[in-house]
């Protein structure tokens, strides 16, 4: 029998420097645990916890980062669903250290084995708040409705020459779209600006007018991903995010092994854009809410 051991980390410094090789190993899967524990160490975040399930030779087996006011982000778990007492050690051992936490993502099943041991250790319940399917592209595939679109249509990257206030009423009702936290029009702006700044967002551009926008994260040693794909209602139906997603993915492909993108699973429309595209499913991410 294997012997685990659950370690903690003082900060998101020291939970990198020793797990980051391995953690990258499966890194599609692990890119918000690695994204994030990067980001609150960047932002000096202060009173996160960082755990590991660990076997008897430091391989890891299972782990978690958690800050403040956010998700807890799961690793990777085997699609076959092994692990299993890694997944529940990690889940009771986070059960007792009474965290503010309300909202935990990772990919399955190992998730669900988490969800079912930490909530149990607290007296709790909880639901399923989104359900998403990862997804990995190696090559692009463009197809033959595309064609016409992408010819008549051109990539660009967004600059502060584009419309802010256009650019950050997409991110609002994508956000309200994804059920993801509501924002203000200041908020949305800030974050636009800020995308724009690190030249992440691009738009697909049409009659010199954008109508579709895209925007990468998590860039990574491997990959990257791609988020914030919309096209308002308006303007849904003629081909732009397909014409898009395929010169945006080749685009980032210049630079990355591959790219990546959760989809929600209630929408099957983005699903087979993606899919069309070259996009191919990886594993399933799920978004629990303790109730």
């Amino acid at each position: 029998m294997v012997n685990l051991q659950v370690k903690e980390y003082s900060s998101p410094q020291d939970f990198l420097t020793e797990l980051l090789p391995q953690l990258e190993q499966h890194e599609l899967e692990n890119a918000q645990v690695i994204s994030k524990s990067k980001l609150w160490h960047q932002k000096k975040v202060e009173g996160g916890y960082y755990i590991a399930v660990l076997d008897e030779r430091d391989n890891l087996i299972y782990a978690a980062a958690w800050a403040p006011g956010n998700h807890l982000w799961l690793s990777w778990s085997p699609p076959e669903g092994g692990q299993i007492e890694a997944q529940m050690k990690l889940a009771i051992h986070s059960a007792r250290k009474s965290l503010p936490l309300t909202e935990f993502q990772g990919c399955e099943p190992g998730a669900l084995t988490f969800a079912k041991a930490y909530t149990t250790a607290l007296g709790r319940s909880f639901v399923v708040q989104r359900s998403m399917t990862t997804y990995r592209l190696m090559s692009v595939n463009v197809p033959t409705q595309a064609q016409d679109c992408i010819a008549r249509g051109r990539l660009k990257m967004a600059t502060v020459d584009d419309d802010m206030t256009i650019l950050a009423n997409w991110l609002m009702r994508y956000n309200e779209q994804c059920l993801m936290p509501i924002l203000s029009e200041e908020e949305a702006i800030k974050a636009i600006a800020s995308l724009v700044r690190a030249e992440h967002l691009y738009l697909w551009i049409l009659d010199e007018k954008p109508v579709s926008m895209a925007f990468m994260v998590r860039p990574l040693k491997y990959g990257c991903s791609v988020a914030g794909v919309y096209t308002p209602k308006e303007l849904r139906g003629q081909g732009y995010a397909t014409a898009m997603m395929a010169v945006f993915s080749e685009h980032l492909r210049k630079d990355y092994d591959f790219v990546s993108l959760h989809a929600d699973n209630s929408n099957p429309t983005s699903n087979y854009i993606y899919q069309q595209v070259g996009f191919e499913k990886t594993c399933i991410t799920n978004d629990y809410l303790i109730v």
